[in-house]
């Protein structure tokens, strides 16, 4: 794929006359305080890490550069940050070339992935993909529109490879991932989305079990998820070649004379037995609003997430203890932080062994309110999660620990020297003392199409 990702830009070249270079770039500086060691969650949960529990300042700058052919666009950016409370205080955020045409893009590196839902929902509209880690490098290849099939059909697709360059228990993890999706366009006011995403992890070398094949067959076991039996260093595994996880999709929304309405239901699995429904009502649950009137609100979205059924006690796969695996201890994890569903957390206190996971507490339940408005050159926005923790099915956290985030912004656009935002959370607990925080956060951008 990355021999026609080359061959594509170098084709470039030969496309149609009219070609327009634009430009564009952000600085970004915040600064946040509480009454404990940590921010409130909200602060800097879905932020690719831009803050962290820790973090007292941060400042992020990115720039982009687009470069427009008849039918084709060649982009390229970067993007980094600084801040104190972490171990790497500047590291990159972005760093990757695009092409894309009317059906087809390419991005070679990392890119942040785009707000979606307004970014009030809780798990960024991706139980997989949250907003929560550093994105990954890597090479996607994907529809740059949904592919028009017919009126009433079109069809979107992705496929990708990544690769987990940080520091985790099985070193130079692959990950392979792919993405199908139906759209279906009733009329004017009625629409469906009927989908599903797979991820894998594979390859690696595990201090245990040493090097991991990774030949072409072995991709294509991936690929297919197809059962296998392994033998590592005089081990014997019967599974799928792999940590597989993966999502299912379905999205319906309708359109009123009071406004936009979206429900959305995200099924999640990591087996045989959750890919056969076994595991329901897992997954997140959400319903959005967007008024036709957008005077004072935005949106509204309100998501309900849980993840205590698991499959237990329905077929030999049963319990599908989420983002975990017993080759992969690490677990769906980027840089000791959660990479899908920001209310599993990476636990830092526990060590990463043959016989534990820093991913334990993976049975959760949460109701998730978001709302934002706007009105002149203002915009605020709230967001407000009670979650209850319950460790998993071999180690239950009993009682559940409960907690309360919440937090408000209210932010100003001026006309000419960018945009100031106001930060506030308070996070109550059973279990923790409360947390109480603020903040102040500036804004800059510009770009070549200002006059």
């Amino acid at each position: 794929m990355k021999s026609l990702f080359i061959v594509l830009c170098l084709c470039m070249g030969f496309m149609g006359t009219a070609q327009v270079f634009n430009y564009n770039g952000s600085i970004e500086a915040t600064g946040a305080f509480s009454n404990e060691d940590r921010l409130p969650f909200w602060f800097y949960t879905n932020t690719n890490t831009a803050l962290n529990p820790e973090t007292n300042i941060s400042g992020t700058a990115g720039f982009q550069a687009t470069y427009s052919f008849e039918n084709s666009i060649l982009e390229a950016g970067i993007a980094g940050f600084y801040r104190d409370g972490v171990a790497d205080e500047l590291q990159r955020r972005d760093i990757f070339i695009s092409f894309r045409n009317n059906w087809l893009k390419a991005t070679l590196g990392a890119r942040k992935q785009e707000l979606s839902r307004n970014g009030l929902s809780a798990s960024g509209n991706n139980f997989l993909w949250s907003q929560n880690a550093r994105p990954l490098p890597g090479l996607l290849v994907e529809a740059s529109q949904p592919l028009r099939l017919t009126h009433t059909f079109a069809l979107d697709w992705g496929i990708a490879h990544y690769q987990l360059n940080d520091d985790r228990y099985v070193e130079n993890t692959r990950v392979h991932y792919k993405r199908l999706g139906l759209i279906t366009t009733f009329n004017k006011d009625h629409h469906m989305t009927i989908g599903i995403q797979h991820v894998a992890q594979w390859g690696g070398t595990s201090p245990v079990y040493g090097k991991f094949p990774e030949g072409l067959d072995t991709f294509l076991d991936v690929f297919t998820a197809r059962r296998r039996d392994i033998t590592l260093n005089g081990s014997t595994f019967e599974n799928a070649v792999g940590n597989h996880l993966g999502t299912y999709l379905f999205e319906y929304g309708w359109n009123t004379t009071i406004g936009q309405w979206v429900f959305y239901h995200e099924h999640p699995f990591e087996d045989g037995s959750g890919a056969r429904w076994n595991n329901l009502p897992d997954g997140v649950w959400g319903l959005s609003y967007e008024p036709a009137n957008t005077k004072w609100i935005k949106a509204v979205l309100y998501e309900h997430t849980t993840t205590t059924n698991q499959s237990k006690g329905r077929g030999e796969s049963a319990i599908d203890n989420y983002f975990t695996n017993n080759l992969y201890r690490s677990g769906w994890s980027y840089e000791q932080t959660t990479i899908g569903f920001p209310f599993i957390i990476y636990d830092e206190n526990i060590p990463v062994t043959e016989n534990t996971s820093p991913l334990a507490n993976n049975r959760v339940n949460v109701h998730h309110l978001g709302v934002s408005g706007a009105f002149k050159n203002w915009e605020w926005m709230l967001r407000s999660s009670y979650a209850s923790q319950l460790g998993n099915f071999r180690a239950p956290i009993e009682p559940a620990i409960k907690n309360w985030h919440n937090a408000v912004s209210l932010s100003y656009a001026t006309n000419q020297y960018g945009t100031f935002t106001v930060l506030g959370g308070v996070d109550a607990s059973n279990t923790f003392p409360t947390v109480i925080g603020g903040g102040l956060s500036y804004r800059y951008t510009f770009s070549s199409n200002e006059p």
